[in-house]
């Protein structure tokens, strides 16, 4: 308007990291990122300014069953505007990967990956043909097989486990009774794929995500 303007100030904020930070860089010539992939629950940053952030938080994904289900995807959560203040986040973690077994034996669930308020919940394990994972529930559901041992057919597991909203993950597919197939596990985007005749299913889809300035896949099943 005439005669009129609107002034402002801004701040660079001095931020500093401790840890095994990955990566950092900027994006768009404006925004700056810390990238951490070292499984380790120590992982720190300090800002002196309070402004939001984007994040994305991913968690290990679970480990497959012998002749079973494939491991879910680690939680996938991610969004824009999350307050911090000018402070230190300590804890940030990262989840490790779940096992993968053989001898008869299943998948072991991922760990929880952390960074201040946001927790990603590791994938599920998938189930063996020989018992269920102690394990299958998770950010994505582990996958569901055939118990040839036992002549019984076991479901794939829950996702979103526990509940956020958005979900972090989807559920694990299912076996099919009388057949070796196993179904795959869940991943970020969708339920894993449903074992068919003696042919394993597909993971569930993952999601893509630009946050380092290059488009990435995460958590698929």
């Amino acid at each position: 308007t005439a005669k009129y303007y609107d002034g402002a100030t801004s701040s660079t904020p001095t931020t500093s990291s401790v840890g095994s930070v990955a990566s950092t860089g900027t994006v768009d010539g404006d925004y700056t990122y810390y990238k951490w992939t070292t499984v380790a629950t120590d992982h720190t940053f300090t800002t002196d300014i309070a402004q939001d952030y984007e994040y994305l938080v991913v968690a290990g994904g679970g480990g497959a069953g012998d002749w079973g289900g494939g491991g879910g995807g680690g939680g996938y959560r991610a969004a824009t505007g999350f307050a911090v203040a000018a402070t230190t986040i300590t804890g940030i973690t990262v989840g490790y990967s779940g096992q993968a077994h053989g001898n008869a034996t299943a998948g072991t669930r991922g760990g929880d990956s952390v960074f201040s308020t946001i927790t990603s919940t590791g994938g599920g394990g998938g189930n063996s043909d020989s018992g269920a994972s102690a394990s299958g529930t998770g950010g994505s559901g582990g996958g569901g097989t055939y118990y040839t041992s036992s002549g019984s057919l076991k479901t794939g597991w829950a996702g979103n486990t526990p509940s956020t909203s958005p979900v972090q993950g989807y559920a694990g597919g299912n076996g099919q009774s009388g057949a070796n197939g196993g179904a795959g596990g869940g991943g970020a985007a969708g339920v894993g794929a449903n074992g068919v005749g003696d042919t394993g299913g597909n993971g569930g889809a993952g999601i893509n995500n630009d946050i380092t300035g290059s488009v990435v896949g995460y958590s698929g099943g």
